[in-house]
């Protein structure tokens, strides 16, 4: 074979081909590696920062592929213009590191830049905003660096050729980042640690293009800092400095609190915080319970069991550690089956709190299940030795997020009614108000209530700023006379400090029951929450958002089934139209960049559909959500390498676009099945197991693939009749980087809690068949 030509740009100081071939090679990996790596860590602190909502997946995944398009398409118009591309990418890659440590004390100090306090839920406004933000330089400039190393990839060969080789390099990065991080760093080391290592590589990685270039004087100094910057973090970790610069910036998230842990366990960060005598415990950022706090495990407790006239067996759903438990063991229990998910919160509770407050752990009629309580309930009521429960009590807060609202669901309701007594009693409890419930409030509430009455015949709820609701199938039991329940506390023999007949009487008033249970009824238009659609989530994150901004209480209030499929069939139509317009120009590329663009719509709404799903069924995302975002970059590597090779030697790669394209319009049509089908099976067992651990993980790199495949064919599309490699690069990244964009704020905000996942994915098929009739529109030229 002929030697290839090597341009005198990729020269090295002494007239060598290739002199900076190996670095620019490891640069184009490190883009991959480092975009990954620290996305899985901006994800979990922000999910800390936003109480744990799924909502910020969605708008943190949008803001940076928002900034990446930007930094793709509109900076990647300057590669061609750059005179020397190598210093430039070297200086990038500086600004990268240091950007990486920088966001993560911003994300840090974040509730004292929004003047929000720790464990207080933060509106979708500044949410949106801060998310934006907070990513922008970093995700501009891993955009600006993919132009640009298409641009000087070290291997000269056509346009499409060489982008598909980055995109595969880039991508293999990714992956590798992505697995290093989930299984082995987040396990071990704080994020701060991780984010100042990734910048140490970069630094190191910039000086290694510097040193192979030619030595003029800006890159000599350029190349010294870099090397300056790099043994400054390494003489932080060898003095023990970026210890107590962790502690400085942890102190700073946790401000007016005094954390004494901060601990990441597979489901969630976990802290506890000191207030004099109180502990309060944190998951994810959002505010558990308080030991002690009698007020709140009284009410949790002694609402639901009072209304059950012999309570033997009882299962509590969370709280146990927080007080809940010692209040139930008051009443003549038999049994008390307690269930956390999370076996670090036990853990926790038992370093710090008082041997008083967690006696309970020695008591014989307790058992403590570590497991999700959704497995639990499904699993128990299978078993033919199940005996039924007389009271189960769910406290775990409101539905701020999904993993929350899987508690309040349609299908959790009916689960939970299997594993009752006849005359059992079913209880939770939701943030109401004492004397005025707006209308987000309103329909939030009757959410919850219409869906708990479809399976529940008799269902009564006791006012408060916190409201709790008592369901049963036995006619009769439940009843709001105090005198009553304050009988059986005396029949029981219960010592009680808030819950006794003065407060009962205050509490059950005519006027505040008929008030409360008229506006619950009132809210018609309310709809059932589902495990596949779930829409009190939607209304707690809408009544939260006009706490903060009332302008967006007109927002969401305009938003429902009817307006979306609107938008969609808009959508469609005028994908159709630009088919027919692209028909009458000349040239495939609009139609192909159209399609690019969709397709990067569809990928990262499939990765947010398979995140929810995951979340929905089996509750602990938190530990898979890098293997989930790494499996889809498994996917781009294969579907680029296999086109890649192929690419040169294509006749008709248009037609193989077309195909591609049909078999994005299928996929989404698939999912919904695979879904309901792993639903069904996440009682336990084998089954579970290989779903949770291979086929969820499988779904992404399908999705993957297809994307990784089509994108260097839409390259080679459009370089037909042009050669300015980092212009179009960077429009086609930026292009599907931008319907990336869309579809992950559109998918997380709206379409999920709304449509549903059945119905979005439905919509999301026909928009990729539409792009499919106006691709077949242009296939005759």
């Amino acid at each position: 074979m002929n030697p290839v030509r090597t341009p005198s740009s990729i020269r090295d100081n002494q007239g060598r081909p290739d002199g900076v071939k190996k670095p620019i090679l490891f640069s184009t990996f490190l883009i991959g590696f480092t975009a990954m790596s620290s996305q899985i860590i901006l994800l979990r602190q922000l999910i800390v920062v936003f109480y744990g909502n799924e909502i910020s997946l969605g708008i943190l995944l949008g803001s940076w592929l928002f900034w990446g398009a930007l930094g793709g398409w509109l900076l990647g118009r300057l590669v061609d213009k750059i005179k020397d591309r190598h210093f430039a990418f070297a200086l990038l890659e500086i600004i990268l590191g240091l950007a990486l440590v920088a966001v993560v004390a911003i994300i840090r100090d974040s509730r004292a830049i929004l003047g929000i306090l720790p464990g207080e839920i933060i509106g979708f406004l500044p949410m949106v905003a801060f998310s934006f933000c907070v990513v922008s330089l970093i995700c501009v400039t891993l955009g600006f660096l993919f132009a640009l190393a298409c641009r000087v990839y070290p291997q000269k060969s056509n346009g499409a050729l060489q982008i598909g080789r980055v995109y595969i390099l880039e991508s293999l990065g990714a992956v590798c980042g992505g697995f290093l991080i989930s299984f082995l760093f987040i396990r071990y080391f704080d994020a701060l640690y991780i984010m100042m290592a990734l910048a140490g590589i970069n630094f190191i990685a910039a000086s290694y293009i510097l040193h192979r270039q030619h030595q003029k004087k800006y890159s000599i100094a350029l190349k010294y800092l870099a090397l300056g910057l790099s043994l400054t973090l390494l003489f932080l970790f060898a003095t023990q400095r970026a210890k107590e610069l962790k502690e400085v910036t942890i102190a700073r998230q946790w401000r007016s609190f005094k954390p004494l842990t901060v601990k990441d366990s597979i489901y969630s960060n976990l802290v506890v915080t000191q207030a004099d005598i109180q502990h309060s415990f944190f998951s994810n950022g959002l505010y558990l319970f308080t030991v002690p706090d009698d007020v709140s495990s009284e009410e949790a407790v002694h609402f639901a069991l009072l209304e059950t006239t012999d309570p033997k067996r009882t299962l509590l759903i969370g709280g146990g550690i927080g007080g809940l438990a010692d209040e139930a063991l008051k009443h003549p229990l038999s049994s008390l089956d307690y269930v956390e998910l999370d076996p670090e919160i036990i853990r926790l509770g038992q370093q710090y709190l008082s041997a008083d407050e967690t006696l309970f752990l020695k008591d014989q009629r307790v058992k403590v299940f570590y497991r999700d309580g959704r497995s639990f309930i499904k699993q128990a009521a299978r078993k033919p030795d199940f005996i039924p429960y007389d009271a189960i009590i769910v406290h775990l807060g409101d539905p701020y997020t999904a993993l929350i609202n899987r508690f309040y669901t349609l299908e959790f309701f009916q689960e939970a009614k299997k594993c009752l007594s006849a005359s059992g009693v079913f209880s939770f409890s939701l943030s109401s108000a004492e004397n005025f419930i707006n209308q987000e409030q309103r329909q939030f509430l009757s959410s919850i209530y219409k869906t708990l009455k479809k399976v529940f015949s008799e269902v009564k709820i006791i006012p408060g700023d916190t409201a709790y609701f008592l369901a049963t199938d036995e006619k009769g039991l439940l009843t709001y006379d105090y005198r009553k329940l304050s009988s059986r506390l005396k029949e029981r023999n219960i010592e009680t400090k808030f819950v006794r007949e003065y407060y009962l009487s205050s509490k059950l008033t005519a006027d505040r029951i008929a008030y409360l249970e008229g506006q619950v009824k009132e809210g018609e238009k309310a709809k059932l929450n589902l495990d596949f659609r779930p829409v009190s989530y939607y209304y707690d994150m809408v009544l939260w958002s006009t706490y903060f901004a009332q302008p967006w209480r007109k927002v969401f209030s305009r938003f429902d089934q009817q307006s979306l499929w609107t938008g969609f069939f808009v959508a469609y139509l005028l994908v159709l139209l630009f088919g027919f317009y692209c028909k009458a120009a000349s040239g495939r590329s609009k139609p192909v960049l159209l399609a690019i663009s969709t397709t990067g719509f569809t990928e990262l709404s499939f990765q947010v559909v398979i995140l929810l799903a995951f979340q929905i069924i089996y509750g602990y995302l938190y530990y898979k959500l890098g293997i989930i975002l790494s499996s889809f970059m498994i996917g781009l590597v294969l579907g680029s390498w296999i086109i890649t090779k192929k690419l040169n030697a294509l006749a008709d790669e248009y037609g193989l676009f077309i195909k591609t394209q049909a078999a994005i319009s299928v996929y989404p049509l698939i999912l919904p099945f695979v879904f309901y089908a792993a639903n069904s099976y996440a009682q336990g067992g084998v089954l579970s197991w290989a779903s949770s651990n291979i086929v969820f993980p499988a779904l992404p790199i399908i999705s993957g693939f297809m994307g990784g495949f089509q994108f260097p064919l839409a390259a080679k599309i459009i370089l037909k009749n042009n050669d300015a490699v980092g212009r179009i690069s960077g429009l086609a990244y930026g292009m599907d980087l931008f319907g990336s964009c869309l579809g992950a704020l559109l998918v997380s905000t709206f379409l999920i809690p709304l449509l549903g996942i059945t119905q979005t994915c439905f919509a999301i098929a026909l928009l990729n068949t539409a792009v499919l009739v106006a691709l077949l529109i242009n296939r005759k030229k």
